[in-house]
């Protein structure tokens, strides 16, 4: 039997509303979307699936969603509030530990979470996820660029000239139209474009967060205390070619590439992600 989905929300250490959704019954697993600046709602395939065994937790990060912020700048946004959004959501949770599942910019958040809560941590789970250092970036905007049809291009160009009209609608545009390079098969890239609306991604909360990640920022040493149970899934059409560096990173991790797929591989082998991310989950979660 299907759970009904729960909104819930709480508040952060400095006052911030905070959404959340839960769906199924069981020990949490909560999810962690990327961007940064984009809802939890992309997300919510992944949940329909663990709510058969688990409790998804949907998390609208600070400043995403319905988690809005009134001021969007580096200190409302500052990366250990983030963090510490998290270890507030696991006391509202009440568990002792997190599973994490980042994808993207997610999977940074999640690496930031354990490297400041290592006790807190029960297993993370990083799909697609950013790097634990900046060194992927370039290589990632080459190929990213590369893969822009002359009609991506143009729709991008005409989104940036009516930020001034409608700001909401123009950065829809824009996201749609960066977004079938980041799949392996632009028909179901189309598709998961047209699914979003002018709420699913956030642009007033990307660049603060952004902007913390320097060329000196690096989380591998952190790291080195995190022991933990780690899968790494990676589509192997990503522009975005992390999953190498995690795996240095981060000890005893395993990584899964996915045939076929890019960023977002459980919109295109949901079959393939759905299962090893199952068999690891049975593995190191305890219901």
């Amino acid at each position: 039997m299907i759970i009904p989905l729960a909104a819930a929300t709480l508040k952060s250490d400095d006052g911030v509303t905070l959404f959340y959704e839960t769906h199924g019954k069981g020990v949490p697993i909560l999810l962690l979307s990327g961007g940064p600046g984009f809802s939890s709602d992309y997300m919510l395939p992944i949940a329909r699936h663990l709510e058969r065994r688990y409790k998804a937790v949907l998390f609208d990060q600070r400043g995403t969603g319905r988690s809005l912020l009134e001021t969007y700048d580096a200190t409302t946004l500052d990366h250990k509030k983030l963090v510490a959004d998290i270890e507030a959501l696991r006391r509202a949770l009440k568990v002792e530990k997190l599973t994490l599942v980042g994808h993207s910019w997610g999977g940074i958040l999640s690496m930031l979470y354990a490297s400041e809560h290592p006790d807190r941590v029960n297993a993370m789970v990083l799909i697609d996820a950013g790097g634990p250092t900046t060194a992927g970036v370039a290589k990632f905007t080459a190929n990213h660029t590369a893969r822009m049809t002359e009609e991506d291009t143009k729709r991008v160009a005409e989104g940036y000239a009516n930020l001034q009209k409608d700001h909401k609608a123009a950065i829809l545009e824009i996201t749609r139209a960066r977004t079938p390079p980041y799949f392996h098969d632009r028909a179901k890239a189309i598709a998961f474009a047209d699914a979003l609306n002018e709420d699913s991604f956030n642009d007033k909360a990307f660049w603060p967060i952004v902007g913390q990640i320097t060329p000196g920022f690096d989380l591998r040493p952190a790291l080195k205390k995190v022991n933990v149970p780690v899968l790494i899934i990676h589509g192997k059409s990503d522009p975005l070619e992390t999953a190498q560096e995690l795996h240095d990173a981060l000890a005893g991790s395993r990584v899964e590439m996915i045939d076929d797929a890019g960023h977002f591989p459980w919109a295109e082998q949901p079959a393939a992600v759905y299962r090893v991310l199952d068999d690891f989950l049975r593995k190191v979660v305890k219901r």
